[in-house]
């Protein structure tokens, strides 16, 4: 079975939640790159965010069309939707949605619905239903894939079923109206749920009054999906193109989402190296003297988090970054399974000063800890000013199968 791993964001109190609108604000930005759309690319964008939700930071957002499966004009296309390489499959909250995909849902046995429990490794969580719904992105189509519903009405009663975290039930909650997984796998769960009634992340209907839910398997045509894998072509993976921030904020940036690996000129690896994974889809950070082996690349983690004893944390209530007096310059290493290596330098400066550049949504330099001394989160900073390859996991390219990193 597969992690979901970190979706981090930054603590709301910091600013009033309703002073922060998807308009964005003060600030200079990065221009647009300048390249056409192709039928493989869709825009990214990192922004304030679904208006009223916060101070959203360091989110890297899309567009995601859902269709009643097989028919061009049954749509709707949702704003918002969060870009995250660390979990994998399409949620959607119900708030966000009118179309109506939310009655086609898959039942677990006639007349039970399906439900789904994504938990995160920062004590939270997603609940809701699982529908079938054809995603298009730019000129990609993935026909009828599983996907969640979040906070369905219908459902929420039952939401303790899935964690005793903290619930992203709403917009505000999550900052965003979903979450588009595009990692590694092409399942979020795998053969386990197939097999394992208790598997954490499948549940079902107790009975047909659905008065309680029960722990239940998922086949893998039932489990949700990266739907990438299921484009008919560009399909073996994703390249997260983003430019660089040449100052510690701005107020947005653009890039694109380009589907395939090696598929088309526009997403050639040209000179990026290659890490393979292993089979949980982890690489080796060496930092300071610490082998970090579960260390992972996720742009739905909103800053660099690893713990340092000798960088000083914030003060409540961003205590968990980091607030260095000045800034700090750190090297590492990242290592593939297949022992390949790159160095990459980074910097980390005092958290609740890039929090005063509010309303600017890009801070290139936040860093924060994570609670294992085994993990180096490479969040969304990383991306910034890199092309980063995903390889889909039993996807083959010109540069092998995935899953591996490229950058």
């Amino acid at each position: 079975m597969y992690l979901n791993r970190v979706i981090r964001r930054v603590v709301l109190t910091l600013v009033p939640a309703m002073l922060f609108t998807a308009c964005g604000g003060g600030g200079g930005s990065t221009p647009t790159p300048s390249q056409p759309i192709a039928p493989n690319v869709v825009k990214l964008s990192v922004d304030a965010g679904p208006e009223g939700t916060g101070y959203n930071v360091n989110r890297l957002y899309t567009d995601v069309t859902v269709c009643d499966p097989g028919s061009p004009t049954q749509c709707q296309t949702i704003n918002h939707v969060l870009v995250d390489t660390g979990s994998t499959g399409l949620r959607l909250l119900s708030s966000a949605i009118t179309s109506v995909i939310k009655r086609n849902r898959i039942e677990n046995t006639p007349g039970l619905a399906l439900l789904n429990c994504a938990q995160f490794v920062d004590n939270t969580f997603v609940w809701g239903p699982v529908v079938t719904a054809d995603v298009v992105m730019g000129g990609k189509t993935a026909p009828s894939v599983p996907v969640q519903i979040i906070a369905d009405p219908a459902f929420e009663h039952l939401a303790g079923a899935c964690s005793s975290g903290r619930e992203m039930d709403s917009a505000a909650a999550l900052g965003a109206n979903g979450i588009i997984g595009l990692g590694l796998f092409k399942d979020d769960c795998g053969p386990g749920c197939a097999t394992v009634t208790g598997n954490g992340f499948y549940y079902t209907c107790a009975d047909v009054s659905c008065r309680a839910a029960a722990p239940a398997r998922a086949s893998i045509a039932q489990q949700l999906k990266n739907p990438v894998a299921l484009f008919a072509s560009d399909n073996n993976g994703v390249l997260i193109d983003l430019l660089a921030v040449n100052s510690s904020s701005v107020a947005r940036l653009s890039g694109s989402l380009i589907f395939g690996v090696a598929t088309q000129s526009n997403n050639q690896l040209n000179s990026a190296a290659v890490l393979t994974t292993d089979s949980a889809g982890y690489v080796t950070t060496l930092l300071s003297g610490q082998t970090l082996n579960t260390s992972f690349i996720d742009t739905g983690s909103n800053a660099l988090y690893f713990d340092s004893a000798s960088i000083p944390r914030c003060a409540a209530p961003a205590i968990e970054f980091y607030c260095p007096p000045s800034l700090v310059n750190l090297a590492a290493t990242i290592v593939g399974a297949n022992g390949t290596s790159v160095p990459v330098s980074f910097s980390v400066e005092n958290a609740l000063t890039l929090f005063a550049s509010f309303p600017n949504a890009v801070l290139p330099t936040l860093a924060g800890t994570i609670g294992d001394a085994k993990t180096f989160d490479w969040g969304l900073p990383f991306f910034y000013g890199r092309r980063v390859f995903i390889g889909i996991e039993g996807q083959p390219s010109a540069i092998g199968t995935g899953p591996y990193y490229a950058f």
